[in-house]
């Protein structure tokens, strides 16, 4: 499946991306899957064939060049365009089905025409055996028409459905790419402010205990003057696949900006937090980022963590600065700490 086959249906390829995906060893962030799925639905013939090429060399297949893909073929710029012609179809579509039920009822107007006159000929007391077959053989022809008619209008139907699956796919990747951060994947700036309104509202409604963890990566901008933004660049992914990975459904990870990340905490008591952010700390600090074509090993990552509990009344923005407060004291602590506030 993985160098040739091609799917129609978006409900099998939505089954099959996954599949392969994993097959690659890559990590589904909503560009990877976008990729794949468009791969699999052979959307764009350039992309299409250049994953075709390097899925029979995958050891050039990673997720940086499938990033450098997705900017290509399927960025913001790409994708609206690409949406738009699917609007355009799915207006097409919507013409023709017009159309078709225009016809349709016309068609079902005049049979039911044709059939009142004939049942007015059968019965007449003087028609003959040669008339009736004839007006028999005419209003079967005529049914015919009108099947041949409701079969093609059924057939403009599906065309619109399937039109219609296509441009609610790509809307929906338009929303996850809206609310995605490019690099890491994971939600950005925007999907958290309106992740965390909904956690602060849902807490003022319930009185559950809310968390919230801001998290800087220690000695960032060192890292990146010695090894380079594409090492850089590494750090931040594989931090965010750690964040995720050490947290559960209902917790939002995001990236904040630059190298700070923020995880919401619904349901959370402080305590537990704390356990979360020593978690946190000791599974990023088990992270050695190597470089896949050296095999350099750039050294140990360390995050520091500031931790608060949203307290009932508060706005969001108070919230959030308690947090950031925690957090500079934890690097002013030494760093790969973590400070409650």
């Amino acid at each position: 499946m993985t160098a040739t086959t091609k799917i129609a249906n978006p409900r099998d390829i939505a089954q099959n991306v996954m599949a392969l995906i994993t097959e690659l060893n890559l990590q589904p962030t909503p560009q990877v899957y976008h990729v794949f799925y468009s791969y699999l639905a052979d959307e764009v013939p350039e992309l299409s064939q250049l994953i075709k090429v390097l899925i029979r060399n995958t050891q050039d297949l990673d997720e940086e060049t499938v990033f450098r893909i997705y900017h290509k073929y399927l960025g913001t710029h790409a994708m609206q365009q690409h949406l738009k012609q699917g609007v355009e179809g799915l207006q097409s579509a919507v013409e023709r089905v017009e159309q078709a039920v225009t016809l349709v009822m016309r068609d079902t107007d005049a049979f039911c025409s044709d059939i009142d006159v004939a049942a007015r000929q059968l019965v007449s007391d003087d028609i003959t055996l040669q008339e009736a077959r004839t007006v028999s053989r005419t209003l079967s022809e005529k049914s015919d028409q009108a099947r041949n008619r409701y079969a093609s209008f059924n057939g403009s139907l599906d065309e619109y459905h399937q039109e219609v699956l296509r441009v609610r796919s790509e809307l929906e990747l338009v929303r996850r790419d809206a609310l995605t951060d490019t690099l890491t994947g994971i939600a950005n700036r925007k999907n958290f402010d309106a992740s965390l309104r909904d956690a602060v509202t849902a807490t003022m409604e319930s009185g559950a205990p809310l968390s919230l963890l801001m998290i800087d990566i220690d000695h960032f901008k060192a890292f990146n003057d010695n090894f380079g933004h594409r090492a850089g660049d590494g750090v931040l992914k594989a931090v965010a696949r750690v964040l995720v990975s050490s947290t559960k459904g209902a917790d939002t990870v995001a990236r904040y900006g630059g190298e700070e990340f923020a995880i919401i905490l619904p349901d959370t008591e402080p305590e537990n937090a704390a356990k979360l952010a020593t978690k946190l700390r000791e599974n990023v600090s088990n992270q050695h980022i190597v470089n896949k074509k050296t095999g350099k090993d750039f050294g140990k990552l360390t995050v520091s963590i500031g931790l608060t509990a949203y307290q009932l009344g508060e706005n969001i923005l108070e919230f959030v600065d308690r947090a950031d407060k925690a957090l500079y004291l934890a690097k002013q602590d030494g760093r790969n700490t973590c400070v409650t506030q």
